[in-house]
């Protein structure tokens, strides 16, 4: 199944229309400085949509881009997942040194009076 591939309608051609019957309607001349105005409001809006097509990129573009996305996703899981079960698999270790309270408060106090005299040295 194709997708139709459709233009955009063309509304230079509305565009021009409209301008001349709103000329004719106010009886202007082809060189009045209001249709010069309007003529560089043309350039003006072809230029911002031409800028504004070359930002915006293509559904095919951000299509290709969610589907990699949704891959890297896919394989982070599958990755994270394969890490868990091999963490849950190793053995149990030694159990880990522990620092008891009596030592952490002799080490705070030995710390704390190790700042007091490098304060007092210092003046």
């Amino acid at each position: 199944m194709s997708k139709p591939t459709t233009q955009p309608p063309d509304f230079d051609e509305e565009f021009t229309k409209a301008v001349a019957d709103w000329r004719g309607k106010h009886r202007l001349e082809e060189d009045e400085a209001v249709l010069l105005l309007v003529e560089l409001f043309r350039i003006h809006q072809r230029h911002w949509d031409e800028l504004r097509r070359r930002e915006i990129p293509a559904f095919s573009e951000f299509r290709a881009d969610i589907g990699k996305l949704a891959d890297a996703a896919r394989t982070f899981q599958v990755q994270s997942s394969a890490l868990l079960e091999a963490i849950r698999d190793q053995p149990m270790g030694k159990r880990s040194v522990r620092i008891t309270r009596t030592a952490a408060f002799f080490a705070a106090l030995a710390c704390l009076l190790g700042g007091y005299l490098i304060g007092r040295a210092w003046r």
